[in-house]
């Protein structure tokens, strides 16, 4: 089982959502929790440690190569990753009683990356899916099915125009291949860096109203 932290749900309800935070390279499962407080009440909100060490410090879903002077992915690292939080979800419902048809994925940077390819995997297995400051990897993507029905899923894209570490280039690829399999999306550019300023936190609790 994969290190978690939890959030029951604040108010009583017989069909509670999931809410599931994937933090982003270098960090850990503290991270994106630390906002789980403002999260729908109704919800189970669980934050996922990744499943490597990194060797600075922190978690990865996957390891980064720069030897090559190109930020590589390693692709199988990613898959396994993704096959990992699909066996989660299976695991976890066993103990909490989520609505299965109602599960979202908030992802930041590396989590944003595979949180756009696990949804375009497994669209039945999602409903919302938030993607902060990450981009649409197409090594990731390659073995999409353009006939497959995405119509359930519904996407929020979030970027800073200063993010040093994602350039703003690369997530402004989301909207053309969001366009190209006709997903439901909205898409946001922020005066910030490689973070979540107010502006795009408050946007994103709205859309997860």
């Amino acid at each position: 089982m994969v290190h978690y932290l939890l959030r029951e749900p604040k108010s009583a309800t017989e069909t509670p959502s999931l809410i599931l935070l994937l933090h982003g390279y270098g960090s850990n499962e503290q991270d994106l929790f630390s906002f789980a407080e403002e999260l729908p009440d109704d919800a189970y909100v669980i934050s996922l440690r990744a499943v490597r060490e990194t060797p600075m410090g922190g978690f990865s879903w996957y390891d980064l190569d720069f030897s090559g002077g190109a930020r590589m992915t390693d692709v199988q690292q990613a898959v396994e990753s993704q096959e990992i939080i699909i066996q989660f979800i299976t695991q976890i419902h066993e103990k909490f009683p989520f609505d299965k048809n109602s599960i979202t994925l908030l992802g930041f940077s590396q989590g944003a990356i595979l949180s756009f390819s696990l949804a375009l995997h497994h669209p039945q297995t999602f409903k919302k899916i938030l993607c902060l400051s990450g981009y649409p990897d197409p090594e990731l993507l390659k073995d999409i099915d353009m006939g497959t029905d995405f119509s359930q899923l519904e996407f929020f894209i979030s970027h800073g125009k200063e993010d040093p570490v994602i350039p703003i280039q690369w997530a402004r690829q989301f909207k053309p291949i969001c366009e190209e399999l006709d997903l439901d999306f909205e898409y946001h550019e922020y005066e910030q860096g490689h973070g979540i300023n107010a502006e795009n936190y408050y946007d994103l609790l709205n859309f997860l109203q």
